[in-house]
């Protein structure tokens, strides 16, 4: 197969890959609720090609936010801007906000975030990484192989990787963007990447996908057949085989050598790290450069994070809030802390979900020594469905009878209940995608 990273091209001073995007108000944008990690990105992207941006966050920003600081600028009171060529908002805002509607009524071109992803894959050559779960790990591993190895390509992920200098990067026009392309609301059907890395489909998000696995996996065939006949699909070791879907050249990765090193604990990531090497040999990396990523590499932020210590004990913080996950992240800490004893402290995220997949949530617990449940974290959730996490109570008693347990626990009570729990040297874990890590940070 070619190597990309080699045929970087040249563009034009004045010249950008996004000029095509602009519109009556030149190269500038606003962007709604820029302070998310994704909009972060697009703010990068879109400053490092010489546009003008201004930016706002209903969370606000402080001003010495590093994107203040490189260039995007707040509107004036009442939202006011000049005139803009694009409006992009992100997921999270709705398309009645009132910044993004002032930007329209200046003549903006409106843009969700997935539709500036689908705009710029038809610009730049983009790889992008889809599967039900581990999209942030793979895409930040693979970038983080093309930047050790000293390759200018671009990429856009979901979270701070503390070994690279960013969450986003432009890199150099003409090289690829890695970049996760994620599947709910469909959001990843505005895309037309020239590669995808495919890690798993499973069935999630049942407030987009009601049908289960089958409505989730006739998504990701719709996705596969934007691939062109030129492309390639990089199929994971636990991916299905939707080899029909798509146009593009099919490639099944082989698992590594059970002996390989690799700087990630867990049976998911020895698969997520097969993909990686894959992508990286595909884009010109020697073998040693690529046999280094695998080893080298420590992770992003929220996925098995050493956040302190407490109390003598480890404490650690972890974005798994699907039973898939769980189960998969407290495999991996057993790997990583053999011998020690982990207590886990899980927060499951919105009552759909909880509801959808409420068998599967005890099994996936057992490898816990000790257990304190936060009440559900609600998002998106219609105010008619309703749970509360004492529901898994008894399945978890009787699949581990006697294993100390205590839930709903109130935040506030968190720190002393944990107390009763926690001994030295124990591993202190906490799970889900709410607001629980900030739990695991206020008490290291």
């Amino acid at each position: 197969m070619k190597h990309l990273l080699s045929e970087q091209t040249a563009v034009p001073a004045g010249h950008g890959a996004l000029d095509s995007l602009a519109g009556a108000g030149g190269r500038t944008a606003y962007l709604a609720g820029a302070g998310g990690c994704g909009m972060r990105g697009a703010a990068a992207w879109l400053l490092a090609e010489g546009w003008e941006i201004w930016g706002e966050d209903r969370a606000g920003l402080n001003p010495n936010d590093p994107l203040l600081v490189a260039g995007m600028k707040p509107p004036g009171p009442g939202h006011a801007l000049p005139p803009v060529s694009l409006a992009i908002r992100s997921a999270a805002v709705p398309e009645e906000d009132e910044g993004f509607q002032v930007a329209l009524s200046s003549g903006a071109r409106a843009l969700r975030f997935s539709d500036f992803l689908g705009e710029v894959s038809r610009l730049r050559h983009v790889i992008a990484v889809a599967g039900s779960h581990g999209k942030t790990t793979v895409a930040s591993w693979i970038a983080f192989g093309l930047h050790r190895a000293g390759k200018d390509a671009g990429w856009l992920v979901g979270a701070d990787v503390p070994q690279l200098p960013g969450s986003s990067s432009w890199g150099t026009p003409g090289s690829p963007l890695i970049v996760e392309s994620c599947e709910f609301a469909r959001s990843f059907l505005a895309m037309a990447p020239e590669q995808v890395v495919l890690l798993n489909v499973d069935a999630e998000h049942p407030d987009t996908y009601p049908g289960g696995l089958p409505e989730v996996q006739e998504a990701f065939e719709a996705f596969l057949a934007s691939v062109p006949a030129t492309g390639k699909v990089f199929a994971g070791p636990e991916a299905p085989d939707l080899h029909k879907a798509t146009r593009g050249e099919w490639e099944k990765v082989a698992p590594l050598d059970a002996d390989l090193s690799l700087g990630l604990p867990g049976h998911h990531n020895r698969r997520n790290a097969a993909l990686v090497a894959s992508v990286l040999a595909s884009l010109g990396l020697t073998e040693d450069d690529v046999l280094a990523a695998l080893a080298d590499f420590r992770g992003a932020s929220r996925r098995m994070e050493t956040v302190g210590e407490w109390q003598r004990a480890l404490v650690v913080s972890d974005y798994a809030h699907h039973p898939r996950e769980v189960e998969a992240t407290l495999q991996a800490a057993r790997e990583a802390w053999p011998g020690k004893r982990l207590v886990v402290v899980f927060q499951p995220h919105q009552a759909q979900r909880f509801h959808a997949y409420r068998d599967q949530f005890a099994p996936s617990l057992d490898e816990a020594d000790s257990l304190l449940l936060l009440e559900i974290h609600r998002a998106r959730d219609p105010e008619e469905v309703r749970a509360s996490v004492e529901e898994l109570i008894p399945a978890l008693e009787a699949r581990v009878p006697g294993r100390p347990l205590a839930g709903p626990v109130p935040r506030e009570k968190v720190e002393s209940r944990l107390g009763e729990m926690v001994l030295p040297g124990d591993i202190v874990l906490f799970l889900g995608a709410g607001d629980v890590d900030n739990l695991a940070r206020n008490l290291a």
